[in-house]
């Protein structure tokens, strides 16, 4: 065996660093990749939008339209696209038209290509659309040897190939271009409820470890934004993660007293309970409590805009405000209504990475399941970002609505409470003809606790927590009974 080292393939980077990572570090360079989708699905904008991050690093781009759309029309509508720059074009991103030579048959169509690449010797070069391209060279034999040659000659002159075409998942097992292919990616919109929700798939990939299954993608005036699916670290990341003593505390001294000081660094709190029982009060003090400990916090939520909690915050005399102009304290709101929970969570640990915060809270579980087609795989979501927030070293709380306003308590339908290193219960009791507020400390993982119901109340300056409560009997049932005397 000999020992010499293999050479490592290059990556050529598509410019959008989620996609990169999707495909395992980007596109092997000397590669002939399929954009495979049907029509609208994407493909041309996010081929250009690569091809114009290449052109801003100086790399030149050959781009080939064919009878689908003329190069006149392609260019016209993605000059409303960021990425477009007109400046760019002829020069490093060279746009020709196929159209008339294609008729001429597969050697004439072969010898343009060659010709054209000799001229200008460019690091990418696209077909769009090559389907069209294979259904005028038919018979198949004639397409297929066509394609390997082009694959040949690309991949001599060091260009990398892109061939963009209106295929169906149907159209892999009949088409001879994706057994010739190096790279396929798949786009397809899928309908969700009333919604339509665009995913990418790598269905293959030589030379790059790519990320297999769906991952999210949307289209908007920048172009092409990637969202990966949200999963857990590998063994090796989660290797690495070091356990620690250290405690985050809440800031709320009866709390704090039952948890023994606070709950463990990086581990994750789930707060449950019926709604107006002080959750999100909870979530906004325990990250009062750190911008009070030199520690940034943010509260990303699903429920109350950044206004309203300014507002209840001014009510109970906390100045939200102003922790956020300090960027001591950050509020991100984004609206149930059409969620992508996998894009949601990304765009939070995104957020989280850049700002270093060490404390955040999600508001709310129960409504951020609304954007996730099955209850197994919100699980598989949550227990995948409560990992990362782990390994991140963010210290989490997140809080989920229970059912039942009185009565015997319930954990939440979404099953997630299992995943949570700590349960905190919030609920209303019935006492005297008041109703009263609770809370308990319901699981502690790896940590001594106080397990008694106690009194909470919502007063200025925050949420207070005191003691048991005393001679009742079945305060968990809401509706407690005075024990007999003795």
């Amino acid at each position: 065996m000999s020992s010499k080292s293999v050479p490592r393939i290059s990556l050529e980077t598509t410019g959008d660093a989620a996609l990169d990572r999707i495909l395992g570090g980007g596109i092997p360079t000397q590669s002939l990749v399929i954009v495979a989708g049907e029509p609208g699905s994407g493909k041309t904008v996010m081929t250009l939008q690569m091809l114009f991050h290449a052109a801003r690093a100086g790399k030149k781009s050959l781009y080939f339209t064919t009878l689908s759309e003329p190069a006149v029309k392609v260019i016209r509508y993605m000059q409303m696209f960021e990425f477009f720059d007109p400046e760019l074009l002829d020069e490093h991103v060279v746009m020709s038209d196929l159209g008339k030579v294609i008729r001429e048959g597969a050697a004439a169509t072969l010898a343009e290509l060659e010709k054209r690449v000799s001229d200008h010797e460019p690091a990418f070069v696209v077909i769009d659309s090559f389907k069209v391209v294979a259904e005028l060279l038919r018979p198949e034999a004639s397409a297929r040897s066509m394609l390997y040659d082009l694959a040949v000659t690309m991949a001599a002159w060091g260009a990398t190939t892109i061939l963009v075409g209106e295929y169906t998942r149907a159209d892999l097992a009949l088409c001879a271009e994706f057994a010739i292919a190096d790279g396929i990616l798949q786009l397809t919109t899928a309908k969700q409820g009333l919604t339509a929700v665009r995913e990418i798939e790598v269905l293959k990939m030589r030379g790059a470890a790519n990320r297999g299954g769906t991952h999210f993608y949307e289209i908007a005036s920048r172009g092409v934004a990637f969202f990966p699916r949200v999963s857990a670290p590998t063994e090796l990341e989660s290797a690495a993660n070091e356990e620690t003593s250290e405690r985050a505390a809440f800031g709320v001294a009866g709390l704090d007293e039952a948890l023994g000081g606070g709950v463990p660094r990086n581990g994750t709190t789930v707060i449950q309970g019926a709604t107006g029982t002080g959750k999100t009060l909870l979530g906004l003090q325990y990250l009062l409590e750190g911008v009070r400990q030199g520690e940034r916090g943010m509260l990303f939520t699903l429920e109350e805009t950044p206004g309203q909690l300014r507002a209840i915050g001014r009510s109970l005399g906390w100045d939200l405000a102003e922790l956020e102009a300090r960027e001591q304290l950050t509020i991100r709101y984004a609206s149930p209504v059409e969620l992508s929970t996998d894009r949601y969570l990304y765009q939070c640990r995104n957020e989280l990475a850049e700002t270093g915060a060490r404390r955040a809270v999600f508001d709310s579980l129960t409504t951020m399941s609304l954007g996730v087609s099955s209850e197994r795989r919100f699980k598989e979501m949550i227990y995948a970002i409560t990992k990362h927030l782990r390994l991140a070293g963010v210290t989490s709380v997140m809080t989920a609505e229970s059912p039942q306003l009185l009565g015997h308590a319930q954990l939440a339908g979404d099953g997630v409470s299992f995943i949570a290193d700590n349960v905190i219960i919030t609920r209303y009791v019935e006492l005297d003809g008041r109703i009263e507020r609770a809370i308990s400390v319901l699981k502690a993982r790896g940590i001594e606790h106080d397990s008694e119901l106690r009194q909470m109340k919502i007063k200025r300056g925050g949420i207070d927590v005191g003691g048991g409560f005393k001679d009742l009997l079945g305060v968990l049932t809401g509706v407690p009974a005075r024990k007999a005397a003795t």
